[in-house]
């Protein structure tokens, strides 16, 4: 059985995505699979591994191109958002990218493991749906909330399966523009799960999350709890580790989940290990001297110093606006000295205390 699948991907992360590929290929030996990379700046070259597993497997992977440079035109993302404008190249999936032989297409993306067979899924009638998606169950509340208030339904990109043949029948590229543009005003950024869920409102079919697609981030642990994680990860099909600024990932582990140890049984065999091993590194360098930063900024000593010019300032002057005048203000900013001198002299007392106590 053929199956169509759609990953997003470039030059900056592609080697990442060898673990999504590889778990697709491993998990659903029965199909031949048609994997559509759709990338700005990737070469057949780059993915030389990932032609040879394709190749083992039986399997065949095509980059298709994507303008982002036209995209940006059209679509608006947040200053310093973690999301790169290639994501949203589902918006130009069905019109223009995909070949006209694709009735139906898959989605995963690069930051998933897949656990399961996807072919079950991939085989469901659409009826008279456009999409198929894991349900709202596992969505949070104000998502849910947002998109009953502007009149759509929750999709989950990830794992979600498009009626190609309908959607280019009754929707035009210019029609999922328009619902991007509206969106914006709504939500100030672009969204493909809020684009597509006004767009194709009342034409979701859901499947429950727990056995189709389920998300590990910090929240989730926080909200389902790491007992029901790990029951999903026994009956779903895939394994999400979506984020959002702290850019929590199996590779760079600001936040461990218990899916990272799936990701790294992958990772282990993947030709990019060490690559793997080495960045997380870089990243974790890149991390701490952001933290020790920080800490410089707010350190005991700078507080106290901003503390007291504020202060010092504010009565200085005060001082000449009353009858205290220039010397009112100089005695002011010598009492203010003298103030900070012995708050040093106290706390580096306390300090030497402390440690003598140690």
């Amino acid at each position: 059985m053929r199956m169509n699948v759609y990953l997003t991907t470039g030059k900056k992360n592609y080697k990442y995505a060898y673990v999504a590929i590889k778990s697709l290929f491993e998990h659903n030996i029965d199909s031949e699979i048609y994997l559509y990379i759709v990338s700005e700046d990737l070469e057949d070259s780059d993915l030389r591994y990932e032609h040879e597993l394709a190749e083992q497997y039986g399997n065949h992977i095509m980059i298709l191109r994507f303008d982002e440079k036209k995209a940006s035109e059209q679509i608006k993302l947040r200053e310093n958002d973690h999301w790169a404008i290639g994501t949203m190249s589902s918006y130009w999936l069905f019109h223009e990218l995909l070949p006209e032989e694709v009735d139906r297409i898959i989605v995963i993306e690069s930051d998933t493991v897949i656990v399961g067979d996807l072919s079950e899924i991939y085989q469901i009638d659409f009826e008279d749906a456009y999409v198929i998606c894991p349900g709202p169950e596992h969505k949070p509340k104000n998502h849910r909330d947002f998109m009953e208030r502007i009149g759509g339904e929750c999709l989950t990109f990830v794992l979600s399966m498009y009626n190609v043949d309908r959607i280019r029948k009754d929707f035009t590229l210019e029609d999922i523009l328009k619902t991007d543009a509206d969106i914006r005003a709504k939500a100030g950024n672009s969204m493909m799960e809020l684009v597509f869920g006004l767009l194709f409102a009342g034409r979701i079919k859901y499947i429950p999350g727990k056995i189709s697609c389920i998300d590990e981030n910090e929240r989730y642990i926080e909200e389902l709890g790491y007992d029901y994680l790990a029951e999903c990860e026994k009956t779903a099909k895939i394994i999400h580790f979506s984020s959002y600024g702290d850019y929590s990932k199996p590779w760079n582990p600001v936040f461990l989940v218990p899916g990272y140890a799936v990701w790294w049984k992958y990772a282990a065999d993947s030709p990019y290990y060490k690559e793997y091993i080495e960045r997380q590194w870089s990243y974790y360098n890149k991390t701490r001297q952001k933290q020790q930063k920080i800490a410089r900024n707010i350190s005991y000593r700078n507080i106290l110093i901003a503390a007291m010019v504020i202060m010092t300032a504010a009565l200085a002057f005060l001082s000449l606006m009353t009858d205290a005048g220039v010397i009112g203000s100089a005695v002011v900013i010598g009492c203010s000295v003298i103030s900070l001198g012995v708050s040093v002299l106290i706390r580096r007392v306390s300090i030497l205390i402390g440690k003598v106590k140690k």
